[in-house]
């Protein structure tokens, strides 16, 4: 029998590792028209503002179920809903004032693509309540193409309002060029 030094042991130990992890079949590498990019709504320029409190959350993060919420959901919003409208419309409506490729739709048959802003919780931050959850743009489907409405951008996790609304239109702005 050949006794080998502990540290070679090791280090073929690892090489077998590596050998076998790499082997693993890997995702495949994104493309540009991944389903979180926003490329579908550059020359779209009607957009529906929703903000819905959801009372149970979708773990599966099934797209499905978030189109169905915007669907059940009412463009006009009420109580506290009404001022997370205000806070997100407000930045919405100044980029629409300075660059004017986005118009606010009234209800869902005028938008070409919808905004929703899933309320999660108020958190109270120096006696100051500021609303966090999640920023979705949901294109609409078309019958003609027989194409189902889906979710092409969302935000990278749960954050305040403001900057889940900033991101979006940041992004907006170097997709269209107005940067």
């Amino acid at each position: 029998m050949i006794r080998l030094p502990r540290a070679v042991l090791l280090l073929v130990t690892n090489v077998i590792l590596l050998q076998c992890v790499s082997g693993l079949p890997q995702a495949p590498a994104s493309s540009d028209e991944s389903p979180s990019s926003l490329s579908e709504v550059r020359d779209k320029h009607r957009a529906l503002l929703i903000v819905f409190r959801s009372s149970v959350l979708d773990a599966s993060d099934n797209e499905r179920a978030i189109i169905d919420q915007v669907l059940k959901a009412d463009p006009r919003p009420k109580g506290r809903y009404q001022w997370v409208y205000g806070q997100l419309a407000k930045k919405l409506n100044a980029y629409i004032r300075k660059y004017r490729s986005l118009t606010a739709a009234e209800d869902l048959s005028d938008a070409d693509y919808v905004i929703y802003f899933n309320l999660i919780e108020f958190r109270r931050i120096l006696n100051t309540l500021y609303p966090y959850g999640e920023l979705f743009v949901i294109v609409k489907g078309s019958p003609e193409t027989k194409t189902p409405p889906r979710v092409v951008w969302r935000a990278k996790k749960i954050m305040w309002a403001g900057d889940a609304i900033g991101n979006l239109i940041k992004e907006l702005k170097t997709l269209r060029g107005e940067t």
